[in-house]
């Protein structure tokens, strides 16, 4: 009996395991393809729904060759930043800008010269987004004339496929605004007669509701600046945010751009707060052994740390499934994406 006893117990601890184990089994082989699922998506450059990508290269940051090539025939066009304005308003090229254009002319995408508001001050700094120089350039028929001529020449100078505006901080002017419309419609004529493409970039604050532009120019839309110096940390966008500025540019006729960020800040405990590029954000990451965690809302990385003078840190960035989920969000719309910019990213 002993002896039955002693084959018996294990058979029946064996039988009542059995699904036990089996479920323990299968839970971890679910996991598995489960993680191995989203390992793929995270590696892919971009889901399939994006068809036709635009990009950013600046000129203090041109080392996006990886990432051009990463990107391969999703980018049609890409926006060289920027052409801005010297001591006497006159439009010039930073010359690194124009050695990087030069390099890449033969590329095969559609190459625009980004125009911003941005004048040299005497002492070698600038003063961004300046309104006193728009309000200049912009005010009357004859110095819109000229502006609208300048910036023709340059494109056409350096064969650019196209020109882009990015005139910033015009806020609630709206007798500016209404000279800005007349100034967008008229180089729109002016650059389609020379073959030229236009785009126009406006922030979200934009007072769509009392301004009436009309078709032709690409217009795109900047989806980020959600966080940032100005806030608490977070992420530069989530989709909420993403659906809201799409619903804001519905009055806005013809083809419209929606564009997103990469990278993201630091803000440390001392009340500073700078920007930082995917690359950047890794190294911190990994000299501060910190831990990472991904924001269920904004799909941002983020992590904290403190560093040699005891100062803490908080930082958010952006990385390719962060990337992925905000144009899945434009995409689903109908829409195409703008990405700023191209530099520090591990696509």
């Amino acid at each position: 009996m002993k002896k039955r006893l002693f084959w018996i117990v294990p058979i029946v601890l064996i039988i009542l395991l059995t699904p036990i184990i089996y479920k323990s089994v299968n839970s971890k082989e679910a996991g598995y393809k489960e993680n191995r699922s989203l390992a793929k998506e995270d590696f892919k450059i971009f889901g399939s729904s994006v068809n036709s990508l635009s990009a950013w290269v600046v000129y203090w940051d041109l080392s996006s060759d990886k990432e051009i090539k990463a990107l391969n025939n999703k980018l049609k066009n890409v926006s060289y930043f920027s052409a801005n304005f010297d001591l006497n308003s006159k439009l010039v090229m930073p010359k690194e800008l124009i050695n990087y254009y030069s390099e890449t002319k033969s590329f095969n995408y559609n190459k625009y010269i980004t125009i911003v508001n941005d004048k040299a001050k005497g002492d070698g700094s600038y003063s961004l987004k300046d309104i006193s120089l728009l309000k200049n350039l912009l005010g009357n028929e004859t110095s819109r004339s000229r502006h609208i001529e300048d910036i023709v020449n340059l494109a056409v100078k350096y064969g650019f496929n196209g020109i882009e505006i990015d005139y910033e901080q015009i806020k609630n002017d709206m007798g500016l605004w209404n000279n800005y419309i007349l100034f967008i419609n008229e180089l729109y004529q002016k650059a389609e007669s020379k073959g030229l493409k236009l785009r126009v970039v406006l922030e979200t604050n934009t007072p769509f509701d009392k301004l009436n532009f009309t078709k032709g120019p690409t217009y795109v839309l900047m989806c980020y600046n959600l966080h940032g110096s100005f806030s608490k940390p977070g992420g530069k966008a989530d989709d909420k945010f993403i659906r809201s500025s799409i619903e804001k540019m519905r009055k806005v006729p013809g083809k419209k751009d929606f564009a997103i960020a990469t990278g993201g800040f630091n803000w440390s405990s001392n009340g500073k707060t700078t920007s930082v590029t995917e690359e950047q954000a890794n190294d911190i990451l990994k000299k501060y052994k910190a831990k990472v965690q991904r924001d269920n809302d904004s799909k941002c990385l983020y992590f904290s740390y403190i560093d040699e003078n005891n100062l803490k840190h908080e930082i958010w960035y952006a990385d390719k499934m962060t990337l992925n989920s905000w144009m899945k969000v434009i995409s689903e719309k109908g829409y195409d994406v703008s990405i700023w910019r191209l530099g520090g990213n591990l696509f």
